[in-house]
């Protein structure tokens, strides 16, 4: 077992053997923060140690508050379990700062011994002290969260899934049909509702601002029917990628609906379908009439009713580990087909912009369970602008931008595979897992 470090002070005998650690330690530790802001300028090992001692008076005092509620058997919904987490994260950081600011103001970094601070925090004094503060946090905070918002939202919850809504396709004559949506444009890429697209030029680009309801439509693209399914999903998409960007936790149906509205993408654009259309010809014309009427409309609309493919395309999506890449600089891209499609050892892998400073992005390994938030990753300029490359190169004709962007900034285009194993190598060096 590991010893505790004494820094500090001069210990008359070699510091004691610490009890292991009642919870799984993270790095860096969730109160180093705090420390390192009281205690300017010292040593990285005396901040490391004492915002590990803080971390498990804060671990302490979250059990008893949860001690302190378990009288209360009311089962919540299964689906605010990430709110729940992410409440309990943000209180854990409070209180973290709380014990900082009583520990250690008015002290010398060389006056600190780590064995009796350990003492003083954890010892029979820390343990009342403790004992108080998780009382407090349940009966002011915590306790009053599950009285007046988780337990509303659990009957409001079963009440919606005892009696679902159905979903009715509005379906009316829609001859524009716009392969991304309106308000995903409005919202996140015009600015004074304004657009920068980008068009090929032979082997440049051109540029040319368009009003945002401008861009990103076919007229006669696909049905009504099929037009007003897609709105259906896009309805539901658009609070989970306010969220993402807003870095608050999804829940499962949020996780599903963002998932399908990825797909749904994928699959909606004039590219996709023009290439559906030319694979699909010569085989529907060599179809005997007697095996009924198809044609090229029916049989792709007849995709959308293919759970197998759904399932094919969401599953390595949804299990693959997510992150967000935040730029400084709006440099990121959205093509006119959406997004990167990026071939996995086990499925589909995807690079997809949801504004011009924040881009989505499926690393190529998976993950067991799924984290509350994705792992959020603020790329340097190098990495970011070798992102957009990728994104303007899976353009077929074109793609939208900030209006400060610079296609001659981007570097050669590069393997969306490659491109995904480093910025999973970037999150990792971070060393926040």
């Amino acid at each position: 077992m590991a010893r505790t470090p004494a820094v500090g002070g001069t210990p008359s005998a070699p510091p004691p053997v610490a009890e292991p650690l009642p919870f799984k330690s993270i790095r860096p530790a969730m109160s180093r923060s705090a420390v390192s802001k009281v205690l300017t300028g010292a040593p990285d090992e005396l901040i490391d140690a004492l915002a590990l001692i803080y971390d498990e008076v804060v671990h302490r005092i979250i059990v008893q508050m949860f001690e302190l509620g378990r009288p209360d058997e009311t089962p919540l919904d299964i689906d605010l379990r990430e709110e729940m987490a992410l409440e309990i994260a943000k209180l854990s950081l409070w209180l973290g700062e709380r014990v900082v600011e009583k520990r250690l103001p008015d002290r010398e970094p060389g006056d600190i011994d780590l064995v009796a601070e350990r003492e003083a925090v954890l010892g029979s004094a820390g343990a009342e002290t403790i004992t108080n503060t998780a009382r407090m946090a349940f009966d002011h905070i915590w306790g009053r969260l599950i009285e007046e918002r988780y337990k509303p939202k659990t009957i409001a919850a079963a009440k919606r899934k005892a009696n679902p809504r159905k979903q009715v396709l509005a379906v009316k004559p829609v001859g524009k049909n716009h392969f991304i949506p309106r308000w995903f444009i409005r919202d996140l890429w015009a600015v004074d509702g304004k657009v920068l697209r980008w068009r090929r030029d032979g082997d440049g680009w051109i540029s040319a601002r368009r009003g945002f309801g401008e861009w990103g439509y076919r007229h006669n693209l696909y049905s009504d029917r099929l037009e007003a399914y897609f709105s259906l999903l896009e309805g539901d998409a658009k609070k989970p990628i306010e969220m993402l960007l807003d870095t608050r936790p999804l829940n499962g149906p949020q996780r599903e609906a963002f998932v399908g509205f990825l797909i749904i993408q994928l699959l909606r654009n004039p590219t996709f379908i023009e290439r559906h259309n030319d694979h699909l010809a010569p085989v529907i014309d060599a179809l005997d009439p007697s095996e009924g009427e198809w044609t090229l409309e029916r049989s792709y609309e007849a995709m959308f009713q293919n759970n197998d493919l759904y399932r094919l395309l969401a599953t390595p999506v949804m299990e693959s580990r997510w992150a967000v890449v935040k730029s400084a600089e709006p440099v990121f891209v959205l093509p006119d087909t959406f997004g990167v499609r990026a071939p996995g050892d086990d499925g589909l892998r995807l690079i997809a912009p949801l504004s011009p400073k924040a881009c989505f992005v499926t690393l190529p390994d998976r993950e067991a369970v799924k984290r509350i938030v994705p792992r959020h990753l603020p790329a340097d300029q190098a990495l970011a602008r070798r992102i957009s490359a990728a994104l303007a190169n899976a353009a077929d004709r074109e793609f939208l931008t900030h209006p400060s962007f610079v296609v001659a900034d981007l570097p050669a285009p590069e393997a969306p595979s490659a491109l995904l194993t480093d910025i999973a190598a970037a999150i990792a060096a971070r060393g926040e897992d």
